[in-house]
């Protein structure tokens, strides 16, 4: 406890809550710590994480730290931008247990854009902090709320996903204070509903997240509305948190000029260059959207798409799909074609009494593996519909698009706003990284592998087998005339 001054109210909130009487019904288990120290620290929430908590805040979450007491006299919000790792999960959970402790009557509404943020990330790591706190015998923590024990009604944080503005509103009170994870992929009307709720002075917004959307309530934070907040960025490379390795790994693969190391590493919004075709924000958006896992027994048809690796570095993938939800089903390197066949075979089983639709790139080694699933079909291995697709094949809207693989990658261009798919970097990146361009005949042309690799990335082929279980959405399939079995 390294506390040493005596201390004053500094507040005029203090004074109407009968001096200290309230700071009694909070329960310490650390002794030492007053009510003349609560008080201070009520204005110093650094010195709280470092004291109290025995944490060891980085220069950047410092920053935060400090600028939160101006933001709450001034009546502006906070908007971090970060890459990734740079420890803002930890920082909010210290905001949490500060303001908990030293305002009376604290009510903290806490929102992600999914379920996986909210719970499985930003509240795990409070419950990490309130249990090394001491602070168990004033508040407790569930898997929901965290509270005082006293006063669990009007003395809370809860957490609550942000897929319907009504659960952001309805919160009122002198001391309250939103916290935003992952803000950008936080829809309009959500940010909109909180940003009314800021009605008397003490209450306070913090948005923190990766930068990956270029428009809504996160991005405007920064640009049309950046008077009513204090913003900061972090860069993962100059966080003491981040290894070295994980940004250099992350150029190596994309590239310093990419808008995944723009979003990922230096915490700075994407370009969103012209000629890229899906744009990231899209592929951030369909990563972290919450849609409930498809109920197989209700849907009758699961598609699978199936990408073979040509060569050693590539990846064969395998993604399946139901209804607007696609799933990684296995990810193999440097197999045999009879190895991917039989993992075809193995995902294909799980839906077993399905119209189960198989669409495995035709072109190279991928003609094999589609030969090799016919057979075992017609041996009554497994019951599947077995398409060999050519992207270099003719599109349907042959005016508009070179060939098959374009008009494919630009369906899902724009289907991907509908889509829930694997919140992967390389899958999002992948498909994020693409461009095109128009031809001479006023067609759309698709970026080659070989370009790509010519710019540092990688082969997309998690990208191509994710399009691929989308093929029937594009293109009729005859089943009976495709090796169906019955």
């Amino acid at each position: 406890m390294k506390l040493s001054l005596k201390v004053v109210p500094v507040a005029p909130w203090y004074d109407r809550h009968n001096k200290f009487g309230w700071l009694g019904d909070i329960k310490m288990n650390k002794p030492e710590l007053k009510a003349e120290a609560i008080l201070y620290y009520a204005e110093h929430p650094y010195d709280f994480v470092v004291d109290i908590l025995e944490a060891t805040p980085t220069f950047q979450q410092k920053q935060v730290l400090d600028i939160i007491i101006p933001a709450l006299k001034e009546n502006k919000g906070i908007a971090v931008k970060s890459g990734h790792g740079v420890g803002k999960t930890a920082l909010e959970s210290w905001i949490i247990i500060w303001f908990m402790v030293t305002r009376p009557n604290a009510k903290m509404p806490c929102t992600a854009p999914t379920r996986e943020n909210l719970f499985d990330v930003l509240w795990s790591e409070l419950a990490k902090w309130h249990n090394k706190s001491n602070f168990d015998k004033a508040f407790e923590w569930t898997k929901t709320h965290y509270y005082n024990r006293k006063y669990s009604e009007t003395w809370f944080a809860t957490a609550r996903t942000s897929n319907k503005p009504e659960n952001m509103q309805g919160f009122h009170g002198e001391h309250l204070v939103f916290i935003v994870d992952e803000a950008s992929g936080v829809d309009a009307p959500i940010l909109e509903a909180i940003e009314g709720s800021q009605t008397q002075k003490g209450s306070l917004i913090i948005y923190l997240g990766n930068p990956t959307q270029i428009s809504g309530g996160f991005y405007d934070a920064f640009n049309t509305k950046r008077r009513f907040y204090y913003t900061f960025t972090f860069s993962s490379e100059d966080s003491p948190l981040v290894k070295k390795e994980y940004y250099e790994k992350i150029a190596a693969k994309y590239g310093k000029d990419s808008d995944i190391y723009r979003v990922r590493v230096l915490g700075l919004f994407p370009k969103a260059e012209p000629d890229t075709l899906i744009p990231l924000d899209r592929c951030e958006k369909a990563g972290m959207r919450e849609l409930d896992r498809p109920d197989i027994a209700r849907y009758d048809d699961v598609e699978i798409g199936v990408d073979v690796a040509r060569f050693g570095d590539d990846e064969t993938m395998i993604y399946s799909r139901i209804a607007d939800v696609i799933e990684e089903e296995a990810s193999l390197r440097k197999r045999d074609l009879m190895t991917v066949a039989g993992e075809v075979v193995k995902v294909a089983r799980k839906f077993e009494g399905k119209n189960i639709t198989v669409n495995v790139d035709d072109s190279g080694l991928g003609g094999g593996v589609t030969d090799r699933l016919r057979e075992l079909v017609k041996q009554g291995i497994f019951n599947a519909t077995i398409v060999g697709v050519n992207n270099g094949s003719k599109a349907n809207e042959s005016d508009k698009y070179i060939n098959k693989g374009a008009e494919m990658w630009f369906f899902m261009r724009e289907k991907i706003q509908e889509l829930k798919i694997p919140n992967d970097n390389d899958l999002i990146a992948q498909l994020s990284t693409r461009k095109y361009s128009i031809n001479s005949a006023g067609k759309h042309v698709v970026e080659s592998k070989e370009h790509m690799k010519s710019r540092g990335l990688v082969s997309p082929d998690r990208a191509d087998a994710a399009i691929l279980a989308l093929h029937s959405l594009i293109y009729s399939t005859d089943r009976e005339g495709l090796f169906a079995v019955a």
